[in-house]
């Protein structure tokens, strides 16, 4: 169940606070904030550094929930949020990492996250390199709604 208040509450701030105009240049980084997620993920599961529980749909051994979900919506945000300065893509980027960082924290409060043998600054590390790689692909695909003006 808490998959599923994750994939509703993401959707919720979403519908809140998305361009609709601008959705379609930004859905794209969603598709690749999940595919990101599925890959780290799936790695760290097979190397038994965490587990998911109590998965509803699992896809390649996570969530489909979380999956389309919160890195999806976060991606679709993110890329929409993008600024022009370097100075404040860092900030966007250190604010972005420490709110999936509470929304991680909060799967493992509630018991569905379990880190096996892992950290949470492990998880900082690899929030921060996702959304910096992300960035980075934000600029080369033109994917914001400010590099499309």
């Amino acid at each position: 169940m808490p998959w599923i208040v994750t994939f509703v509450i993401s959707w919720i701030i979403l519908f809140a606070l998305v361009d609709l105009k601008s959705l379609k240049y930004t859905i794209w980084s969603g598709f690749l904030a999940s595919a990101f997620q599925l890959i780290v993920d799936g790695i760290a599961i097979h190397l038994n550094l965490y587990s998911f529980s109590n998965v509803v749909v699992r896809i390649f051994d996570s969530s489909l929930f979380f999956s389309l979900g919160a890195p999806f919506c976060i991606g679709i945000l993110y890329a929409q949020t993008y600024p022009k300065s370097n100075f404040f893509r860092l900030i966007n980027v250190f604010v972005s990492t420490a709110l999936f960082f509470v929304m991680e924290y909060s799967l493992i409060y509630v018991g569905v996250l379990k880190y096996i043998h892992w950290h949470y600054l492990y998880s900082l590390v690899v929030d921060l390199a996702a959304l910096l790689s992300l960035g980075n692909l934000i600029t080369i695909f033109r994917l914001s709604p400010w590099m499309r003006r």
